[in-house]
């Protein structure tokens, strides 16, 4: 297509790019990015600290007093905390009807015709929970993972994630040309609930592991742990552009044309 036909034609999203500056970008990443991150790497001794307090008196009442204890190892930079408690394996009966339920909505679910997305993450959940089922019926001497070691492997993970949020978020809120306070307020945001979230899934799977069985933890680590954080951030990420693109859907002063 050429200049003359571009000149007449009317605005879309084909052949544009949003005006901005890499100069402007790389600073404000420095600038408001980096450094919640940076409050990760030398401060999550402290924050893994508050999260297992909180996670403690929120678990006591139910638990004998000394089944709940605060561990540190050693970590990146520095020791990591986290909550030890007593481990369940599922009895074969639980195991037996975890796996019939199972397999019966495996079979029943290809007929939902609705909400195709959501059936598909059932599916994987399912899945995940009938092979759990079926390890713990016939190998459970086999299965090498305390709640304790579940505790470790979800907080150095969410230390990860909690470092990684504001890299993630920054690289794609910051290149936009919305307001620098809107932004600042995007990336905080997400940020603290970020640590809100990670901590209180830390408590409520602990008690699923050690109420139900460890039947669960292959699902909880692996369908409902990071890659449900994902889901929040690409949220956050959806209204912040959908309140900028209402906002400039009218200023074509903020586009240019590719050639």
């Amino acid at each position: 297509m050429n200049k003359e036909a571009k000149a007449i034609i009317l605005y879309h999203r084909s052949y544009r790019k949003i005006a901005g500056s890499m100069w402007d970008f790389f600073l404000q990443f420095l600038l408001i990015a980096v450094p919640l991150s940076l409050v990760i790497v030398f401060f999550y001794p402290q924050i893994t600290q508050t999260v297992c307090v909180i996670a403690r008196a929120l678990l006591a009442p139910y638990y004998p007093d000394d089944t709940l204890r605060i561990i540190q190892i050693p970590f990146i930079m520095g020791p990591t905390s986290i909550l030890d408690l007593p481990s369940k394996y599922p009895s074969v009966l639980f195991c037996t009807i975890n796996a019939l339920v199972s397999l019966i909505l495996l079979v029943l679910l290809p007929a939902v015709k609705n909400a195709k997305h959501l059936y598909i993450f059932v599916i994987v959940i399912l899945f995940i929970n009938f092979m759990s089922s079926l390890f713990f019926m016939f190998f459970p001497y086999r299965f090498p993972y305390e709640v304790v070691d579940y505790s470790e492997f979800y907080m150095k993970q969410q230390i990860n994630i909690w470092f990684f949020v504001p890299i993630i978020m920054g690289l794609a809120i910051l290149p936009l040309p919305s307001d620098l306070t809107s932004k600042s307020a995007t990336l905080l945001i997400t940020f603290c609930y970020s640590l809100v979230f990670g901590a209180t899934r830390y408590v409520v799977f602990l008690f699923i592991l050690t109420k139900a069985s460890l039947l669960y933890m292959a699902v909880l680590f692996f369908v409902l742990g990071s890659l449900v954080d994902f889901i929040y951030i690409v949220g956050i990420y959806s209204v912040h552009v959908t309140r900028l693109a209402k906002k400039m859907k009218g200023d074509f002063a903020s586009w240019k044309w590719l050639y």
